[in-house]
């Protein structure tokens, strides 16, 4: 199943969801994600790096 988003794509970042995309340089990127735990409600930030492979 194919989903779709409209996405605002302001100061080189982007946002999906809870999930935010930054582009840092060429090739590079800073995803940031919020995770919430449903028996607690308590949330927390993921942030992992992408590099783009030649």
């Amino acid at each position: 199943m194919n989903k779709y988003q409209d996405v605002l794509i302001k100061h080189n970042a982007f946002r999906i969801g809870d999930t935010k995309f930054t582009l840092t340089g060429n090739g590079k990127a800073q995803i940031k994600n919020v995770v919430t735990d449903a028996a607690s409600g308590q949330t927390d930030l993921d942030t992992a790096y992408a590099i783009r492979s030649s």
